[in-house]
């Protein structure tokens, strides 16, 4: 929508609600084009690093297959992190740099682009498009802004416990475009706009991405790290992590990290303001069309099947497949519009993510990684070990998207945990949760969203994110050695299905 017919459409001034915004834009959370110098600079940087790392000889107990990832992987850590182009086309230079310098065979390097868990992630991204094209946020957020009143520290409280438990059943990065911009008419009515930012925006613009993306590592649904590091779990030991055993071990943990994000953001912005407006608190609706209500019966029984898809055996990914289709044969929303609006740079992120894991799987370069951080753990008690793995993972999902971290991390401490003895599914279980807790912006969907709004600066959000780290790191260790034992997770391989050749990926798994 142009600025013209948006000042035609809405000339109150207010931002339009969520179903007449183009999710695409929002999502990409760019700045202004950057310059050909700076992008000239920063891809020359990165291709030079990648052959520093080339050029340095072969460590023993690395191949050469696994000496070229780890220079390619250089590289394109570089450029997501600059973000001198688009992270959409450093994720395909992924599957191209695997397969013409032969660290993977040509079908293999490109195969995880379409694998199951990605299609997934499609299906779940898709229905935050769909349900933005609705009028449904708004009536959760009319919800919310009932729950929390006129008292801004409940109200605060009740949205970022809101934004945790939804991003647990649709997808973090869409849960905090509903609740953004739904919030968004609350403080502009109120005064505050980007160049007037204080404490109150800052910390509501804060409360809502921060709490999604805790609630992303609850299920399957929340966000693509959770599938992705249960499918590699399962590729290196054979045992199976399902919807209902995943949602199982995280949710309570990743509800309880929704509080301790809440006391973070209060400790370090207060709003200053102890009372809201009545006026700015709900907004008038409509009643639900037949099509939200037809809408709303497909969302239930989606969510519905994904939860016992552990007893029918259905893929989450032909579920989630189901939802779209029907959708779209019922004609509740536009396919032309939400294919117009879905932000495919994500999707290319996880494919190739997933194509980095695989690939650290199969050339040895995860396995020699642990080799070198396993003198740090060595004899420690898997809780020490899984708050040191929480650690890693915070900081290198600071450099790039949290599947993306994933994918790298799980073939990592796998058989780190197993070289030490030490149960291996808790230590894997502690990545999709612990990268969570980013520290720069660019590291977490939902983060970046709240960034281009404009509201706070990077440093502001550095504040917050590294005393939010230590806090949900501190109750991590906690809640994790009480409520993992106490809701029965395995505690070893042995325990695990007997490990065998899995034709998904043809990678062997890890064997005692």
């Amino acid at each position: 929508m142009s600025a013209k017919e948006n000042e035609a459409k809405h000339p109150d001034g207010l931002p339009p609600p969520p179903h007449e915004i183009n999710i695409s834009e929002l999502e990409k959370g760019e700045a202004a084009p950057k310059s050909g110098k700076f992008v000239f600079t920063w891809v020359l940087i990165a291709i030079a690093a990648g052959i520093a790392v080339y050029l340095v000889p072969t460590p023993e107990g690395l191949s050469d297959r696994g000496h070229k990832f780890l220079a390619l992987l250089t590289t394109i850590i570089i450029l997501w992190t600059s973000e001198a182009i688009s992270i959409g086309v450093t994720a395909l230079m992924v599957g191209a740099g695997l397969a013409l310098f032969g660290i993977q065979p040509l079908a293999k390097a490109w195969q995880t682009y379409a694998h199951q868990t990605v299609v997934f992630v499609f299906t779940i991204i898709m229905m935050g498009v769909i349900l933005s094209q609705t009028t449904l946020p708004n009536r959760v957020m009319n919800g919310v802004l009932k729950v929390g009143g006129t008292s801004v520290m409940r109200l605060s409280f009740t949205l970022c416990m809101s934004a945790t438990f939804l991003a647990a059943w649709t997808h973090d990065a869409a849960i905090t475009i509903i609740l953004l911009f739904a919030l968004l008419p609350m403080i502009l009515k109120m005064g505050y706009t980007p160049a007037k930012s204080n404490n109150f925006t800052k910390h509501f613009m804060f409360v809502v991405p921060l709490g999604a993306a805790c609630g992303g590592g609850a299920t399957f649904v929340g966000s693509g790290r959770s599938p992705v590091s249960a499918e590699l779990f399962g590729v290196l030991t054979a045992y199976n992590v399902g919807f209902l055993e995943y949602m199982l071990y995280q949710f309570v943990p990743s509800m309880i990290y929704g509080v301790g994000t809440w006391i973070a953001l209060w400790l370090v912005f207060p709003p200053g303001i102890k009372k809201l407006p009545a006026e700015v608190t709900t907004l008038k609706l409509s009643p639900m069309t037949k099509n939200e209500k037809t809408l709303t019966l497909l969302l239930a029984t989606t969510l519905v099947l994904w939860i016992i898809g552990d007893f029918t055996k259905v893929h989450v990914s032909v579920v989630g497949a189901g939802f779209v289709i029907a959708v779209m044969l019922f004609g509740l929303v536009s396919w032309k519009k939400c294919l117009g609006e879905f932000p495919w740079n994500p999707m290319m992120v996880f494919g190739s993510g997933f194509a980095l894991g695989i690939a650290m799987l199969d050339t040895g370069a995860g396995k020699w990684i642990a080799e070198q951080i396993f003198p740090l753990f060595e004899g420690a008690p898997w809780p020490v070990v899984s708050f040191g793995v929480g650690w890693i993972s915070a900081i290198v999902t600071s450099f790039m998207a949290n599947a993306a971290a994933c994918a790298l991390l799980v073939p990592v401490v796998v058989p780190m945990a197993d070289m030490a003895g030490i149960p291996t599914l808790p230590i894997a279980m502690t990545v999709p949760l612990a990268t969570t807790f980013v520290f720069l912006v660019i590291g977490c969907p939902p983060t970046l969203i709240a960034y281009g709004f404009g509201y706070f600066t990077q440093v502001e959000a550095f504040k917050v994110f590294f005393l939010r780290a230590v806090i949900c790191l501190l109750l991590a260790g906690a809640v994790q050695a009480v409520w993992w034992p106490l809701v029965g997770m395995p505690g070893n391989l042995d325990m695990m299905a007997t490990p065998a050749k899995l034709t998904i990926m043809g990678t062997e798994p890890i064997a005692k």
